[in-house]
């Protein structure tokens, strides 16, 4: 049996911790941040729903439906910037250089933050774009 340092181990588990979304992040951020570890279907999306949302079982049901069938797809089609709270660079465009931090969302959801807008369709109200209502 090979023996690990302690050093390997708490690398390892720095590696892990990266993977894994943080408490209230919400997961367009979440997936934001893990296309940087590439796409391959819905892996982001999914493990996102396993420790975050486990009760979102139709998720992988109607991303799809919104034109959704893998990570990067589910950031092009399925969630949208919300140009208001992201800085934009001197023509206009969104600046990409800069991600702003996540505003957070309550366990047990797929709803993204203030940061994105989620697209409605089939069964969710006709394929606009439309931001998420604050609670009251």
């Amino acid at each position: 049996m090979e023996q690990y340092t302690v050093a390997e181990l708490e690398d390892a588990l720095k590696v892990v911790k990266r993977l894994l979304p943080p408490r209230y992040e919400c997961l367009a951020c979440y997936v934001n941040r893990m296309l940087d570890h590439g796409c391959n279907g819905l892996k982001w999306c999914t493990t996102y729903r396993d420790l975050r949302a486990p009760r979102a079982t139709a998720m992988e049901r109607k991303f799809p439906e919104l034109g959704g069938y893998c990570d990067c797809e589910v950031l092009a089609n399925v969630f949208r910037i919300n140009d208001e709270l992201w800085p934009h660079a001197e023509d206009g465009s969104t600046d990409d250089t800069y991600v702003p931090q996540c505003h957070k969302v309550r366990l047990g959801t797929i709803k993204p933050c203030e940061l994105w807008l989620m697209r409605s369709g089939v069964q969710w109200g006709g394929g606009a774009f439309r931001q998420a209502k604050k609670a009251s």
